[in-house]
């Protein structure tokens, strides 16, 4: 049986609340987020996109295939920017409050599923 002090569990809850403050932008200048991304660009979650496209986080994928990504779902700049100085405990009473982001426009160019032919 390992036993652990008191105050390894309260440091452990103070970094984790800290961190919960912290916008990806501070997480990556802390050295968070700089693993490199192995998840295919079709499953890699916006943020991921944002860091890798935008911001120049290592991924095993070709520019092009995160740029086609990123651009197949109409992400911009702008939403990388106020996405990634976006505070962790913003974006999570957000979700808990179903408020979604209006500032992500449905792109005009970006790929439609393709529509059956009338007979």
């Amino acid at each position: 049986m390992i036993f652990v002090k008191k105050g390894t569990f309260v440091l452990a809850g103070l970094l984790s609340f800290g961190l919960v403050g912290c916008s990806s932008q501070q997480t990556q200048q802390l050295g968070l987020r700089s693993s490199t991304v192995y998840s295919s660009p079709q499953q890699m979650s916006n943020q991921e996109l944002c860091d890798t496209y935008v911001h120049g986080r290592d991924s095993v994928h070709t520019r092009f295939a995160i740029a086609s990504e990123w651009s197949r779902r109409g992400l911009s700049i702008k939403y990388c920017k106020e996405k990634n100085q976006e505070l962790f405990i913003t974006t999570a009473v957000k979700a808990l409050a179903g408020i979604s982001s209006e500032t992500k426009k449905e792109n005009a160019n970006a790929v439609q599923p393709v529509q059956p032919v009338a007979k």
